[in-house]
C-alpha cells in the first residue's frame, strides 16, 4: 500500500524528496543491487523510506529506481538514469505537483534521522540549500597526482559529507539545466557552480553510506543497537 502522506505544508512550503536507489551495485559485487540487500526484517533502502515517509514532512516522495528493480508498492517510482546526476534530475521532474523545497537523499544511507530531515528541511527554507556534513576525524591530506602528498589542509575547515542535501526547487532545478557538469558526484556541487550558498546541517556518523561489505558489517552493529 503506498505511503500516505498526512502534512500538506511545512513552514508554509510543500516539500518533496527524492530517495535515490537506481545504483548497480558495482563496487559491492553480486547481481542484487545493495539498495535492496536486506538489513535486518527489510531492504536497506526501506528503512530510509519508513523514515521519511514516519516524520510526516513530505507532500510527496519520488523513488528514483534502478531499471529492473521498479516493482514496489509505492506510488511515485520513476526510472533512474545512467549517473548519479542523471537520476537525480529525473527524480526532481518526476513529482506530480513540484514542491517549493526538494530533499535528495541516497537509498543506501538507512539511518538518516528526522532531526536531519528537519534540519536540512528548515535551513533551505531559511538560505535556499543545506548539505549534511560531519566534522572529520582523521587528518587529510591532499595528493593531485594521486602519488605525492601536495598539503595537508587545517582539519578543522574540512567535513565529511552525507546526505540529504536540500533545495529550493527552483535553484536545482535550474542548477541541473544550466550545468556544464555531465557527471556531478552530488547535487552540491551543481549549485555552487550557480554561485549560491550552502549552508551545513549537522549529520551523524551513524548515517553512514553503505557502500563495501564492511559498511554493511557494520550497518548490522548500529541495526542491533537501534
Amino acid at each position: 500500500m503506498p505511503p500516505q502522506y498526512a502534512q500538506c505544508m511545512y513552514l508554509g512550503k510543500t516539500i518533496g524528496a527524492c530517495l535515490l536507489m537506481a545504483g548497480n551495485g558495482s563496487r559491492f559485487g553480486g547481481d542484487v543491487p545493495k539498495q535492496f540487500l536486506m538489513l535486518g526484517a527489510k531492504p536497506i533502502y526501506l528503512h530510509a523510506l519508513d523514515t521519511l515517509v514516519a516524520s510526516r514532512l513530505f507532500d510527496e516522495i519520488i523513488l528514483v529506481c534502478h531499471p529492473e528493480w521498479m516493482d514496489l508498492p509505492h506510488d511515485g517510482i520513476v526510472r533512474g538514469g545512467a549517473t548519479r546526476q542523471e537520476s537525480s534530475y529525473r527524480g526532481l521532474k518526476g513529482f506530480k505537483a513540484p514542491p517549493d523545497i526538494v530533499l535528495i537523499h541516497d537509498a543506501v544511507r538507512p539511518f538518516v534521522t528526522e532531526r536531519i530531515l528537519r534540519d536540512n528541511i528548515e535551513t533551505a527554507i531559511q538560505y535556499g540549500a543545506a548539505d549534511t556534513c560531519i566534522p572529520s576525524a582523521d587528518t587529510l591530506v591532499h595528493a593531485p597526482d594521486g602519488k605525492t602528498l601536495a598539503a595537508i589542509p587545517n582539519r578543522r575547515e574540512l567535513f565529511r559529507g552525507q546526505t540529504p542535501q536540500t533545495f529550493r526547487m527552483d535553484w536545482i532545478l535550474h542548477a541541473h539545466e544550466q550545468t556544464q557538469i555531465s557527471n556531478a558526484t552530488d547535487d552540491c556541487q551543481l549549485v555552487l557552480k550557480m554561485g549560491k550558498p550552502i549552508h551545513l546541517v549537522l549529520g551523524d556518523e551513524k548515517n553512514l553510506k553503505i557502500t563495501t561489505d564492511f559498511d554493511l558489517l557494520i550497518a548490522e552493529q548500529i541495526y542491533t543497537q537501534v
